[in-house]
């Protein structure tokens, strides 16, 4: 990566602004906390709670910030909320609470509803651990069809309208997060986690910026 893209890089994981909303359903009350790194202490502290109320709560959060303004937000929370069952959130809990962090496969076989394809599921996996692990979804997918020789040619898409979880697309996840993880050792001193050096991915390919983010992974 050459001088130039590492500022560039830099500078769009500073620019990197998502809504960073969050819904108290204590209060019953939307809320916008002060930045995207309060949306994520309050969704993890949710998720490896190992309380019911608290971990369905993550959860849900977890769908209200991805949708972020999208009119389909509301209705994916509350059929969430409706549809999960009682087992799958006692298995969510004993799950996001244990030492060690689930892989995508994991957390798929809890089958939880609005939470099928890897768009969604990596997000779990963020928030419970954003230091080495990054989301997948269509909007980096943009960057695999401009530049197919990156790490994003290992995932396997055939004609879903998803980002399925497989056994195959679970290994190339994990070469995605640690792509994430060597961008940021081998360019920033590791002074970024995995999911910041996404982010700027995800922040170029928002502004239109796609070949920008293309030709930075693939040179990086």
């Amino acid at each position: 990566m050459s001088p130039e893209q590492t500022v560039c890089l830099r500078n769009a994981i500073a620019c990197y602004g998502f809504p960073p909303n969050y819904f108290n359903f204590t209060k019953n009350i939307p809320e916008r906390l002060h930045d995207t790194k309060a949306v994520e202490i309050a969704i993890r502290q949710g998720l490896i709670s190992g309380k019911p109320e608290p971990v369905k709560n993550a959860l849900s959060n977890v769908l209200y910030w991805g949708y972020g303004t999208m009119g389909i937000r509301d209705t994916r929370v509350s059929r969430f909320r409706n549809r999960l069952t009682g087992a799958q959130l006692t298995q969510a809990c004993n799950l996001f609470c244990t030492p060690m962090v689930p892989s995508v496969m994991e957390i798929k076989k809890l089958r939880l509803p609005e939470f099928s394809g890897l768009s969604f599921v990596s997000k779990v996996r963020m928030f419970l651990d954003p230091d080495h692990s990054a989301i997948l979804d269509w909007q980096i997918m943009k960057i695999r069809d401009r530049c197919p020789n990156t790490v994003l040619a290992q995932f396997g898409l055939g004609d879903s309208t998803q980002i399925r979880i497989t056994a195959d697309n679970s290994n190339a996840y994990e070469a995605w997060c640690q792509r994430m993880m060597d961008i940021s050792r081998m360019h920033f001193g590791g002074r970024f986690r995995a999911v910041d050096v996404e982010r700027g991915l995800f922040q170029l390919v928002q502004s239109g910026d796609v070949d920008t983010a293309a030709r930075i992974l693939r040179d990086a």
